[in-house]
């Protein structure tokens, strides 16, 4: 027989006794062969016949010894199919298109010229937004646009159905049929935008859809699955190897590493302990921990960004070289849908014949493809920014942001680690490395400075603890070392050492050499003799150097702000070369720097982990670098969830290929529209007298939107 091996998790089994009970149940089933209840990771390992027996009446067995059983590999919420890309015709679209072709047949059928009105009436009830597109525009934003002018096409189609119908008929059909035609097109229109707006906000959807559609929650001082978004506050969450975390929270109990590369972009694992805050959306690699709920749903940190994002990808205010120019677009086609109206019928031409015209040259613009060919490319380079662990608050920041001429950066966060890293372990003469480990890790351990930080930091991952400093203390007081009392011993900078009186002799040269390397130095003293020297560093953050080469190289200037010492700086800047560069600026000194390159025809961008601290009247981009899951920097244009300059470069070069994919598509757009009307207005109705016309603009147009939507390419 066939073999299937499962494993099951089950809650609250504690004791081995249970764990053997749910054992001799489950075992006694027909068609299992091996169960194996492992209660350190309440799970069950199950091999049975699938063609004896189903995973739910194990399922059923389990619960009814007392405890809750499910497995991971049960979809434990209604999956449906995905939605297939392209376009498909839904039954509003389909019934109006054979519609269309019903009209088309009446014309065969003169006699029954009334029908294709109802006809036409059903179509205009199943493509709602014809009229709704027009309403809009007159009533919220003051001033006619496309949906206007499909509107107007449609009424001066039904009008000269009406009026050209009484006498010909046949000439009637023709312009019933012609607004069907036009009618079914504005739906195909709404449809083809829809599947072009859920395409480009693809990045944002799997990011949202990452999340578990469960989770294992004590509810009633048991363990039972939760959708998750039924999760409330205050809620206790189990998460075990493996698992998402399905909301933002506290870890209450427990200890475990997690991945929070989905939100922060950096890789390396976390750990995360009883007090720690967990967010939503990151994995559990070890252990397993309880997290009491304190944000869910849209609260969550995750949602947050994503909400951003998409309210960044619907924003319609990017101000492309031709917006201005596709203001009067409309006007341009109503002028020269007249004229060519007027000219022909001046020409001598019927009204008929001049009336397709007309319909011609604004069918071709009815749709709204100058519109849509920047939202599209918006929609896209947003959720892909996202994607980078780039978060651009508005389209503002993301168009200006290919434009930077002035990057101004602050060195701590962006170039340099905000924390010092111990590099140098020197003891004197006579002194032992041991005997000044415990001398500083007793000295510096409850000190609040960022050099004692590092040095407590760097002792305690060579598993130095108090214990052990209390235990050296106590034997030195035996005689077994030569630590008497901590009074006598001293640290500080050389500064601080020299004005106290001490020389350093023979140690200069090696605090010099230590200095010119940009490294912070501490000295330590026993009375007036230097007994060791530690130096420590601030290392530059991986990729800074190249960044901030290739800023200089897409056209921006540097100006670095230092806030080390001079020879820090001075180190800093011979290994990176910027441009300019200030060491200690005070906030009125910044300031002024950001005033002084404030020009009419400048951009520049100011990046620090903390923007809010400055005055931004003068930044045009304002970059919060490293600011993890919290999107609240509200100050700031954009944010860059990891501490990495290459990120703001990724963002520069991604505004400048939209800018340029924008202007692009756009020129064609504006050349399209100028072709159809010398196509449709002057050309064709010179060598045809061919009355579908108008169906075959609308069709242009349609294929223009078309190529507009779909003609899009990755953002490298």
């Amino acid at each position: 027989m066939a073999v299937t091996g499962k494993t099951f998790s089950i809650a609250n089994i504690s004791i081995q006794a249970s764990a053997d009970t749910v054992e001799k149940r489950v075992g006694a089933l027909s068609g299992v062969r091996t169960v194996n209840v492992n209660i350190s990771s309440n799970t069950m390992y199950v091999e049975y016949d699938p063609e004896t027996i189903d995973e739910k009446v194990i399922i059923q067995t389990v619960r009814a010894c007392g405890y809750d059983a499910y497995t991971r590999e049960m979809p434990a919420v209604s999956e449906t199919e995905p939605a297939k890309e392209g376009v498909s015709l839904n039954r509003p679209l389909a019934a109006s298109f054979a519609l269309c072709g019903l009209i088309g047949l009446l014309w065969f059928v003169p006699a029954a010229f009334w029908i294709g009105f109802i006809a036409v009436l059903i179509v205009l009830w199943l493509s709602p937004s014809a009229l709704q597109d027009a309403l809009n525009e007159i009533r919220t934003e003051k001033k006619p646009g496309y949906g206007c002018l499909r509107t107007l096409t449609v009424v001066l189609c039904l009008g000269a159905a009406a009026g050209f119908g009484m006498q010909d008929p046949r000439q009637g059909i023709l312009f019933q049929f012609t607004a069907a035609l036009i009618l079914s097109v504005f739906t195909l229109e709404d449809q083809l935008i829809e599947n072009s707006r859920l395409s480009a906000s693809k990045p944002v959807s799997a990011l949202l859809d990452s999340l578990p559609k469960t989770a294992s929650v004590y509810d009633d001082r048991r363990e039972k699955l939760a959708r998750t978004e039924e999760l409330r506050e205050d809620q206790i969450i189990m998460v075990r190897p493996g698992e998402a975390i399905p909301a933002d929270g506290r870890v209450i109990r427990g200890f475990a590493t997690m991945d929070e590369s989905a939100l922060t972009g950096m890789d390396t694992p976390i750990e995360k302990s009883e007090g720690s805050y967990v967010y939503a959306n990151s994995i559990c690699l070890t252990g397993s921990v309880e997290v009491r709920a304190e944000r869910t749903g849209s609260a969550t940190a995750m949602m947050r960004l994503a909400s951003l994002a998409e309210k960044t990808a619907s924003d319609d205010s990017f101000q492309s070289p031709f917006k201005n120019f596709g203001r009067y677009l409309l006007l341009y086609i109503v002028i020269a849908a007249c004229t060519a109206a007027g000219g022909w019928l001046f020409s001598g031409k019927t009204a008929v014949f001049a009336l397709n015209v007309m319909l011609s040259v604004l069918g071709c613009a009815s749709l709204r493809s100058l519109k849509l060919s920047s939202e599209n490319e918006v929609m896209s380079a947003a959720g892909q920014a996202m994607t980078n662990h780039v978060l651009f608050r508005s389209v503002e920041a993301l168009e200006m942001t290919g434009k930077t001429d002035y990057a101004v950066i602050e060195q701590n966060g962006a170039i340099t680690d905000s924390e010092l890293t111990v590099t140098d372990f020197i003891t004197a003469e006579g002194m032992s490395e041991g005997r000044l480990e415990y001398i500083a890790y007793a000295l510096e351990s409850r000190s609040d400075r960022p050099f004692a930080k590092a040095i407590t930091r760097y002792l305690r991952s060579k598993k130095m603890t108090v214990t052990d400093l209390q235990e050296f203390t106590r034997l030195s007081r035996r005689g077994r070392g030569a630590l008497q009392s901590l009074s006598s011993f001293q640290a500080g900078s050389y500064e601080e050492i020299v004005a106290q009186g001490i020389e350093p002799g023979e140690w200069e040269e090696t605090i010099a050499r230590l200095r010119s390397e940009g490294k912070r130095v501490l000295i330590f003293t026993e009375k007036e003799t230097i007994i060791g020297v530690i130096a420590a560093v601030r290392p530059l953050i991986p990729g800074a150097p190249e960044a901030l080469k290739g800023l200089q190289e897409a056209g921006c200037e540097i100006w670095l702000l230092m806030d080390g010492s001079e020879d820090e700086a001075s180190v800093l800047n011979g290994k990176l070369n910027p441009d300019n560069m200030l060491v200690h600026p005070e906030k009125d000194e910044r300031e002024r720097l950001l005033a002084g390159l404030d020009e009419d025809d400048t951009i520049t961008a100011y990046i620090s982990t903390v923007p809010e601290e400055t005055s931004q009247e003068d930044v045009d981009v304002t970059v919060a670098i490293g600011t993890g899951a919290e999107p609240d920097k509200e100050k700031a244009g954009i944010l860059l969830t990891r501490n990495r300059l290459s990120d703001f470069l990724y963002a520069l070069n991604l505004s400048r290929q939209l800018n340029e994919r924008i202007a692009r598509k756009q020129m064609a757009i504006l050349i399209y529209h100028a072709a159809a009307v010398l196509l449709f207005g002057f050309l064709l109705p010179a060598v045809t007298d061919f009355p579908l016309t108008p169906a075959v603009a609308v069709l242009c147009a349609c294929l223009c939107l078309h190529a507009v939507i779909n003609g899009k390419k990755e953002f490298r």
